[in-house]
């Protein structure tokens, strides 16, 4: 069964988030949402059916309804479910529901129903002191009818308020990543240490409601244990994308920009990479190539920056971090393994003699940690 539009859930655990039954690189959505925003106008189909709820919603506040306004504003939200899908992860969860949900709600018959409630209520606020000591409702008071009128009130701006979110998230969100992609080179190295400052420029400290618990979940369909992942309930399409966004950072993972296609791209390493796997807008002699190949062929390759050298060291560091949190290895022990790591690193780069090979060879746990055990003695 599908998870519910307006209330859905995502599971994050080691840099990756299951959701809809599937697993994704944390940040995978916000980067989906770069790409996304003006591919078949998704964000203007989402965002023009909702321009005019804020009235509907403020006219609902003061206690009156215009019911071709109501009726409208229902008509324009099942509209936004030509574009819904589009958009992940909305397309993983239960939108066939969601609009037949909608089309319920936003009907003559509940509008009738809002408006005798207002009309109801107005007479009961109406109340004289005497009647209120007393407690002497008006003969247009029913409790059962006002109870169910509250809840058919409450669901309705509820779902206004959802949709009118959903295009200034979208808005919001959109603008927020794209200005730190523009600001993801300003960084002396491509790490959480030297991101995050920059992220926190760019999208600030705004709270939005997340509930949280952990669960158990297994890493894959093979696992046969579970393990312990961070379950968070999002009420709004911002809150869960700029989520995906801080879960990613933290692992490493953030949006760049194609520089041969222009399309977004996830990044998962340190590399200094301009180009992403994607296939390459222009033919090379009739061949279609990947960006990354075109770029060699226009005499762009990426330089050292983007050198394997660089991966394997990020690798390895990163499982000494690991180690060192988890308890197996002290904190003298990964300073210095990490110490001799940076060394082998610099000599494969500039020594002369010292080959990639030999360097993938002394990079490994086993003797990375038995050079480390020698310099300790």
């Amino acid at each position: 069964m599908r998870e519910k539009v307006e209330y859905f859930t995502a599971d994050y655990r080691d840099g990756r988030v299951h959701i809809g039954g599937k697993m994704y690189q944390a940040g995978y959505f916000a980067t989906h949402l770069l790409n996304q925003y003006y591919e078949n106008d998704t964000a203007m189909r989402i965002s023009v059916f909702t321009l005019d709820n804020w009235i509907l919603e403020r006219n609902l506040e003061r206690g009156y309804l215009y019911p071709p306004m109501f009726l409208n504003a229902g008509k324009d939200i099942l509209n936004i479910f030509t574009a819904l899908p589009w958009l992940n992860p909305f397309n993983l969860l239960d939108v066939n529901s969601e609009r037949e949900r909608v089309a319920q709600l936003f009907t003559e018959e509940n509008c009738d129903t809002i408006i005798e409630y207002f009309q109801r209520r107005s007479k009961v606020m109406a109340m004289d002191l005497a009647q209120t000591m007393y407690n002497i409702t008006p003969k247009e008071f029913d409790e059962d009818f006002f109870k169910k009128a509250s809840l058919l009130l409450k669901e309705v701006k509820r779902t206004l308020n959802f949709y009118d979110n959903l295009k200034d998230g979208l808005q919001k969100s959109f603008a927020q990543l794209k200005d730190f992609v523009k600001r993801v080179d300003e960084a002396e190295r491509f790490d959480e240490e030297h991101l995050l400052p920059i992220a926190l420029e760019v999208f600030g400290s705004v709270p939005f409601p997340v509930k949280t618990e952990y669960v158990g979940i297994k890493k894959s369909s093979r696992s046969k244990t579970a393990t312990v992942a961070r379950r968070l309930y999002f009420e709004n399409y911002y809150s869960f994308v700029i989520t995906d966004f801080f879960e990613g950072l933290h692992h490493g993972h953030y949006p760049k920009q194609c520089e041969i296609c222009k399309k977004y791209f996830l990044m998962t390493s340190a590399r200094k990479q301009k180009y992403c796997n994607g296939i390459a807008p222009n033919e090379y002699n009739g061949e279609k190539m990947t960006c990354r190949q075109y770029a060699v062929i226009m005499g762009k390759k990426e330089k050292v920056d983007a050198h394997p050298i660089l991966s394997i060291h990020k690798k390895r560091c990163n499982c000494i971090r690991a180690e060192l949190s988890k308890g197996t290895i002290t904190k003298e022990f990964a300073t210095v393994a990490k110490e001799i790591a940076d060394e082998l690193k610099t000599l494969a780069i500039h020594g002369d003699g010292y080959t990639a090979e030999q360097f993938k060879r002394d990079m490994t746990r086993e003797a990375l940690y038995a050079l480390t055990d020698k310099r300790l003695r």
